[in-house]
C-alpha cells in the first residue's frame, strides 16, 4: 500500500501521470471538468475495487487524495491573492 502522494503517483497505471498546471485550468473553457487530483482519485477508486470496497483498506490513498485538494486549494488562493488569476 503507498504511503505518499508521490507514490500513489508512480503506481498510478497512466503513461502521463502529471498534474493540471495553474495556467491550463485558468484558461480552459467553462464547460470543461478539469480534475488537479484524477491520479489519487482514480488510485483512491481503484483500491476501493481491489479491497472489495473495504474504507479502511484506503486510508492512505484518501489521505493522498486530500492532502492534493488542500495542495491546490492552496495555490489557487495564493494565486488569486498575487493577482494570477
Amino acid at each position: 500500500m503507498a504511503d505518499s502522494t508521490d507514490e500513489i503517483r508512480r503506481e498510478s497505471q497512466e503513461k502521463d501521470a502529471r498534474r493540471v498546471t495553474l495556467k491550463e485550468f485558468q484558461n480552459k473553457k467553462s464547460s470543461k471538468f478539469m480534475d488537479p487530483c484524477a491520479i489519487e482519485a482514480k488510485a483512491s477508486f481503484k483500491c476501493l475495487d481491489d479491497s472489495n470496497y473495504d474504507k479502511t483498506l484506503c486510508s492512505n490513498y484518501f489521505a493522498a487524495y486530500r492532502e492534493c485538494k488542500q495542495m491546490w486549494i492552496a495555490e489557487r488562493r495564493r494565486a488569486r491573492k498575487n493577482g494570477e488569476l
